[in-house]
């Protein structure tokens, strides 16, 4: 077992070391600190919404606490712990090496759950120094203290039950395993959807506790039921039976190898749109296919509706405040919720076909009609997806239909100025970025990929300006071109 140990914490280091190269000592954006940043900012405005409560209040509300932290650590961890196993047990190139290495893959296993308690660490005592506000005087850092401990067991048990979740779904149904993604998406956005509205509309996290005070034994329950207790069985296996674990991993893994090299789905064929010959129907016929096709699209797709969901609410609030708080709110966040889920599009247009773009020179196409193709591309499906949620949110502002129409009207003029930002961004800053290698990386600094790094500071700009541009025709339709 103590080869097991040493194998496990060197498969955790060799992570950590993976991360630390990543995000911060070979990224020239030095990512992991931006991450620190944001995440002190979020710290910051979630603990406003944590007032202290009274002292006689206090000792009864700190089982509320605690089951916002179960349900909080236990979702995350068997989200995080499905997911992230999910890429690292199945794929990447240690997976196959554990396979034909004398290395038992319980040290595969137990190296990845061990990669990933700093972070689980980190996340919780990040929420228990928020949670710790809401009980007064010298008690709180005992409670933050608790909080911590309690969080964090919570949170380790369900990495494991997502592991094992992980792998009774990759033995019994290897063909499914993939829309676990989507499932785990699209609960976590919508429990995050809602968290953001009950803030944004005046709750508190103090509040929140009180409510949940009442259901703390059934909550409790629910955590440890769902959670805990397959955590614990996963754990125990390991002790006392680790060779069925593996034969589970391992028989898993086969299905999920084989079924990648069977069930490839490619098309039949390619579809040309309906329209005349010309640049503008290979262009469109292109990216809407590669839309059409992408998988990845469909989890945008649901981050823009989670972002619909907030502007229907952002609209309700607005009801029967002036035209000028209502493009404020309902046009900004209708074009954020595309922003979110698509504003890459006017950033990525062009860089995605660094090599293919010299067929359009050796074709002599006409940059403006090039340009244009490729701005209908992009501005029509998210006009639609725009336009619905401008369209959502005033209709919950309760507003006329002239009404609603300058709304949609303003947030479609700010999608036209975004999508031209960026495109003259990229323009501007083409010859500054480095051409794409043809060989792999070697070593130390060069194996940086030039689309994390070379083009990172670049990005960065683009998407600047992009929001800059889009805000303008916002703030003039709002009614205030001059700040006070």
């Amino acid at each position: 077992m103590s080869e097991v140990m040493r194998t496990s914490l060197a498969i955790a280091r060799s992570g950590w070391q993976a991360t630390y190269n990543r995000s911060y000592r070979f990224s020239r954006m030095k990512t992991a600190v931006i991450m620190l940043v944001v995440q002190a900012i979020f710290i910051v405005l979630v603990a406003r919404r944590a007032p202290a409560m009274s002292a006689g209040a206090s000792s009864d509300s700190i089982g509320g606490i605690l089951a916002i932290m179960g349900v909080q650590m236990a979702w995350f961890g068997l989200m995080y712990g499905f997911t992230r196993g999910q890429g690292q047990l199945y794929q990447g190139l240690m997976v196959p090496l554990f396979q034909i290495s004398p290395a038992r893959p319980i040290s595969f296993i137990l190296g990845r759950v061990i990669e990933a308690v700093p972070t689980r660490a980190w996340s919780t005592l990040m929420w228990a120094w928020i949670y710790s506000r809401i009980v007064p005087g010298g008690a709180r850092w005992g409670a933050m203290g608790l909080l911590f401990i309690y969080g964090l067991a919570i949170g380790v048990l369900a990495h494991l039950s997502g592991l094992l979740l992980l792998a009774f779904w990759s033995r019994y149904s290897p063909k499914t395993m993939r829309n676990g993604m989507l499932v785990f998406g699209a609960l976590t956005l919508a429990m995050a959807t809602w968290a953001i509205i009950y803030l944004s509309e005046g709750g508190t996290v103090t509040q929140l506790a009180l409510t949940m005070r009442q259901y703390r034994t059934s909550v409790g329950g629910l955590v440890v039921l769902l959670t805990g207790v397959p955590g614990l069985v996963l754990l125990g296996t390991l002790a006392v039976r680790p060779a069925a674990v593996e034969d589970l991993y391992r028989s898993g893994l086969y299905q999920v190898v084989e079924l990648g090299e069977t069930d490839v789905k490619r098309p039949g064929r390619s579809m040309w749109l309906p329209i005349g010959e010309g640049v503008l129907r290979a262009v469109l016929s292109r990216e809407w296919l590669e839309l059409y096709r992408s998988r990845i699209a469909r989890i945008q797709l649901m981050i823009w509706a989670a972002g619909t969901v907030g502007v229907l609410a952002a609209g309700r609030s607005m009801a029967g405040q002036p035209m000028v708080r209502v493009v404020q709110f309902v046009g900004a966040l209708a074009l954020l919720s595309w922003f979110i889920a698509f504003g890459h599009w006017p950033i990525r247009v062009f860089e995605k076909e660094r090599k293919t773009v010299l067929l359009y020179r050796l074709a002599a196409i006409p940059t403006p009609r090039l340009l244009l193709a490729k701005f209908i591309s992009i501005f029509v499906p998210s006009a639609l997806l725009v336009g619905l949620g401008s369209l959502v949110g005033g209709l919950a502002a309760g507003l006329g239909a002239g009404a609603t129409l300058t709304v949609m009207g303003w947030s479609l003029g700010a999608l036209v100025g975004g999508v031209f930002g960026g495109f003259g961004m990229a323009a501007a800053t083409a010859n500054e970025e480095p051409e794409e290698q043809d060989a792999g990386p070697t070593s130390g600094k060069d194996a940086e990929s030039p689309q994390t790094t070379g083009n990172a500071w670049w990005s960065v700009a683009r998407t600047v300006a992009l929001v800059v541009c889009a805000a303008l025709p916002l703030w003039i339709g709002a009614g205030q071109p001059w700040l006070p």
